[in-house]
This record gives structure tokens, C-alpha cells and sequence, in this order.
């Protein structure tokens, strides 16, 4: 019986100063070894890597992430790997679960063939730290000759002995946040110019590469070249059936849309059409439905843009897939914005639904706890009581902190609602309400 597993932490770098601390920090007293690549820093990564006991080795860049990462491969000693760029880190929680997970897989509890590689829920966070997207990566995995890296850049796992490459999901309990794709990182380090001269030659170098083009795709979107992005886009889907990766494709299709929406152009059609390619092609990301709905929502054509928020939100409920999730970074605005057209369409119970949803993600938009408080206001006799609204309230805002009681308190009196209001000033305490006091 394996009673340890050592695992051995990699990571390219160049001029990462900025994050270099923190993406070795994480992994004290989980991984065994810390192995950091420099491609060329000029400043004090590798002063930083050093003093934080990484062992550091140099490699010339040659625009070939895949080269860099498996030089860093071969020089681990470690059973498992563990593959993080310097701007991503695993949460606590995550980190303390790694190596259980992995005896768990030495000791035969997964499947009889023993698995690869470990699947993790990777988060990309924006600048102010809210999460923007979700996808799921393969970032620990068996350390074995046959497994490498291949792609110039966006490189992924190869196993070269002919197998299946067998992936075990923890995506629930291992989470890794990403912080690379925040307009500032962009703006430093010019990533994204890099990244399309990079996607460029590939396309250049081979043009059926069709998962290329959804990348370059991508680049060129995130650089705000539009009608180039929607150039590489429509190449794809018109070889939608020619595209290795399924989460390429779906890519090709939803950030279509996307752009559709950014841009504010294209006709129903045009999108309908695009939307029944991406069906047809076997597309089962929700983020197709959450960017159509967003373009009918931005027409301010709500009938349509419910039908498809709630395409969305039902079949977000039940997918398994690997692709990258705008929509799950913007359940907070879909809700709002389900709240405020079902408000407009009079339908109550779904108003109330999504303006609760709402709350449980953000507890403080007033706008929504006004309009709820209206309606528990007009129930018969509560104008009088606020019993069942106060029943209401202490549900929902658990713990009651004197953050989520003054919120209350103020909502309560904007609602115009003294049986509330009375009822909130008993949750305060003596020492609380003479600093409200004297507050006032």
C-alpha cells in the first residue's frame, strides 16, 4: 500500500515578481519540490523563486509553451505533477485536498485502469476579484514519459503510447483562481499581441489547425479587433465538423455571439442561424442561449431574452462539459435582469424567485429588497405586522451582522414600512442602538 505520494510543483515564468510569491506559497507543505523554468526575467522573479527555496532553471524563449513546460517536466522527480502558471493558485481549502485525492487514486479507489490526470474547476477572476468565467483543466497529473505537452501555445496533455488518456473529475473540491486575464495584466505585459503573433504563425504554418483559429479567435476579442475576431470565428464554424476539440468549437460558436452582443450588430437571423449551427453541431455550453439572451436583452426585447436566460440557466444545471463558462461569472446579472422583466411582465412568484437568487449572491442591492418589501408589504395585514417579511428577512440575511441590520434598517424605511422597521430595531443591541443614537 502507497502511504505517500510526492508531488512536484512546475510553473514558466517571465518577469513575474508581481505573483511569483504567491504561486509558491500555495503549495508549501503539499508539494515535495518547486521547479521553476525562467524564459528571461528581468527582474526579481527569479531572486524571489530562489529565496523561497524553488530550484531555477533557465530556458531560451522560442515562442513554444509546450517546450518550456515539458523542459520543466523533465526535471522533476516526483510522482504526480502539478502545473500552474505564476498567475494562478489553488484555494486553501484545494490545496489541503490534493494529496488525499491522489493516495486515494494510488490505492485503486477510482477506476481498475489508474488514471492520469486530475481535473480541477479553473476560475478566472477580473480585477476587482469577482469571477468572470469557469472551465475545468487538467493541471495535476501522473509523472510518466509518456505524457507531454504539445501546442505552441493554449498546450494541452498528450499521451503518446496509443491510450486513452484517463481523467479523474475533482473539480468540486479542487479549485485554482486565474488573475491573467484582468485588463491591467494585459496592459503590463502585452500578452495578448504575443499570443496572436504566436496563433498567427500556427494558422500560417498549418490552416486546418481549426482549433488555432478558435484561439486566435479569442485574442483578437480580447484585443477588441472585432471584425478580425469574427473572420477566424466564422472559419471555424464553417468547418465546425473539422474541430478536434469539442470545447473549441463550442468556443467558436458562444464567442461568436458574444461579439454579436459587444458590438451591438447583426440581425435576428443572422444570430438564429449561428445559434441552430451551434445546436446542430453538437454545441451544449449554455453560454450560446446566455449571449443570445443577452443580445435580445440589450434590444430590449425581454420576451425573447427570458426564453433564452432560462435555456440557459436549465441546461448550466446539468452540463459536464469542459469549456470555459461566461455565464457562470454572470448568474448575478442574469438574475437582475430575470427579476426586472418578469417585474415588467407582473408575474410574481418567477419575480420573487429571481430576485431572491439575486440576493443570495449579493445581499446588498437595494433596488431588488425594495421591490420585494413592496410585495410582502401589500400581503394582507403585514402593512401592520411585517411578521412574515421579518421571517423572510432573518432567513436570508444569516448571520445577522450589524452590516446586514443597518442594510435592513434602511431598507425597511425606504420601503416606507414602520411594522418592519420596528421589528429590525429589535435585533440591535443596547450598546448598538445608542451608537445609532448618537449617530443620528
Amino acid at each position: 500500500m502507497i502511504r505517500n505520494v510526492r508531488l512536484s510543483q512546475c510553473m514558466i515564468v517571465k518577469n513575474e515578481e508581481k505573483n511569483i510569491r504567491r504561486a509558491l506559497e500555495w503549495g508549501k507543505g503539499t508539494v515535495f519540490e518547486q521547479i521553476v523554468v525562467d524564459t528571461g526575467s528581468d527582474d526579481h522573479t527569479v531572486e524571489i523563486a530562489r529565496e523561497l527555496g524553488a530550484t531555477v532553471f533557465q530556458f531560451p524563449w522560442i515562442d513554444d509553451f509546450s517546450a518550456a513546460k515539458n523542459f520543466a517536466i523533465d526535471k522533476t522527480k516526483g510522482d504526480w505533477i502539478v502545473f500552474l502558471d505564476a498567475d494562478e493558485y489553488y484555494t486553501s481549502e484545494s490545496a489541503a485536498k490534493i494529496i488525499p485525492i491522489l493516495l486515494q487514486i494510488e490505492n485503486g479507489h477510482y477506476e481498475t485502469v489508474k488514471p492520469h490526470a486530475v481535473r480541477s474547476l479553473l476560475i478566472n477572476l477580473d480585477d476587482q476579484g469577482q469571477a468572470i468565467s469557469t472551465g475545468n483543466q487538467e493541471r495535476i497529473f501522473r509523472n510518466t514519459s509518456v505524457l507531454r505537452y504539445h501546442n505552441r501555445i493554449h498546450e494541452t496533455l498528450y499521451i503518446s503510447d496509443g491510450n486513452e488518456l484517463v481523467i479523474v473529475d475533482a473539480s468540486k473540491d479542487l479549485k485554482i483562481c486565474h488573475t491573467g486575464y484582468t485588463r491591467q495584466i494585459y496592459q503590463e505585459t502585452g500578452k495578448r499581441e504575443r499570443n496572436i503573433r504566436i496563433l498567427q504563425h500556427e494558422v500560417e504554418e498549418c490552416p486546418d489547425n481549426y482549433n488555432a483559429w478558435s484561439y486566435l479567435g479569442d485574442a483578437l476579442l480580447a484585443l477588441e479587433s472585432y471584425m478580425e475576431a469574427e473572420q477566424s470565428y466564422l472559419h471555424v464554424i464553417k468547418n465546425a465538423d473539422r474541430v478536434l476539440s469539442k470545447a473549441r468549437m463550442e468556443a467558436a460558436f458562444c464567442n461568436y455571439l458574444k461579439l454579436k452582443f459587444l458590438c451591438d450588430t447583426g440581425t435576428e437571423k443572422e444570430l438564429f442561424d449561428i445559434y441552430h449551427a451551434g445546436k446542430a453541431s453538437g454545441c451544449e455550453s449554455p453560454d450560446l442561449e446566455y449571449w443570445f439572451g443577452y443580445w435580445y436583452y440589450k434590444r430590449d426585447n425581454k420576451k425573447n431574452a427570458v426564453v433564452y436566460f432560462e435555456k440557459a440557466l436549465k441546461i448550466l444545471d446539468q452540463y459536464n462539459g469542459s469549456s470555459f463558462l461566461d455565464i457562470a461569472g454572470g448568474l448575478l446579472e442574469v438574475y437582475q435582469m430575470l427579476f426586472c422583466a418578469y417585474k415588467e411582465f407582473g408575474m410574481i412568484s418567477e419575480m420573487m424567485r429571481y430576485g431572491v437568487l439575486a440576493l443570495r449572491l449579493n445581499l446588498y442591492l437595494m433596488p431588488i429588497i425594495q421591490d420585494i418589501l413592496h410585495l410582502f408589504k401589500l400581503e394582507k395585514g403585514e402593512a401592520l405586522t411585517g411578521d412574515i417579511t421579518f421571517e423572510f428577512l432573518q432567513k436570508l440575511y444569516q448571520p445577522v451582522s450589524l452590516k446586514n441590520k443597518l442594510f435592513l434598517l434602511k431598507a425597511s424605511k425606504m420601503a416606507d414600512f414602520p411594522a418592519l422597521e420596528n421589528k429590525i430595531y429589535g435585533l440591535f443591541s443596547a450598546e448598538e442602538l445608542n451608537a445609532l443614537e448618537n449617530n443620528n
